[in-house]
């Protein structure tokens, strides 16, 4: 294992770009983290440093740069393994990072991750994120990998219909299904750095 955390950070050291010399650091920590539990969790099946790097990382890298100044809080529908959540509150502890996750065991892995990685600005809410209200205003709502998401759409968009911000990760394909249900906001489909089929849907709230 200490190998391949090596080959993380050489790899993150690669992008001075996007990562400080500090955020290296906690970055690789993460994914040592998520190797060390996926043998019992099964957090995903990309373990291997480029793949966890471009898809995990560098992904949640993407969506961190497209929340809006106003934004303040974080929610991250479906967190699993803490991606796009633990990324970004990694390079945005200014921002208050809520991991929402339905699974015992996935958010006992999200709360040893904050811990272990000292992120004081991370709360894991163990919940199907059905039973949640609505989250605030001045938030922006990730979601990125939950079943049955185009079903889930309409869930979504009730559940962020206050928010600033929604960014859904998704092919190109979703977007006409978002955007049938979108009238009062401005979406755009952004495709992901990298990559020639995944979108992030940048759904922003009219003022």
């Amino acid at each position: 294992m200490s190998s391949e955390v090596d080959q993380m950070k050489d790899l993150l050291s690669n992008f001075t770009d996007i990562f400080t010399e500090a955020e290296i650091d906690p970055l690789s920590k993460y994914y040592e983290l998520v190797l060390k539990w996926n043998k019992r969790l099964h957090l995903t099946t990309l373990t291997q440093p480029q793949e966890f790097l471009e898809k995990h990382i560098l992904e949640s890298a993407f969506s961190e740069s497209l929340i809006l100044p106003s934004v303040n809080q974080i929610w991250d529908l479906g967190s699993g393994l803490g991606v796009p959540g633990i990324v970004i509150s990694i390079l945005r502890p200014d921002l208050d990072v809520r991991l929402i996750e339905a699974g015992r065991n996935k958010a006992l892995f999200l709360n040893e991750a904050a811990a272990h990685l000292n992120l004081k600005n991370v709360v894991v809410i163990e919940s199907r994120f059905e039973a949640i209200e609505g989250v605030p205003e001045e938030s922006c709502l990730t979601v990125r990998a939950i079943e049955k998401m185009e079903k889930m759409i309409p869930e979504i968009l009730r559940l962020g219909g206050e928010a600033s911000q929604i960014l859904i990760y998704g092919a190109k394909g979703l977007e006409e299904k978002i955007r049938a249900l979108v009238h009062d906001k401005k979406l755009e489909s952004l495709l992901i750095p990298g990559s020639n089929q995944r979108y992030v849907m940048n759904i922003i709230r009219s003022t």
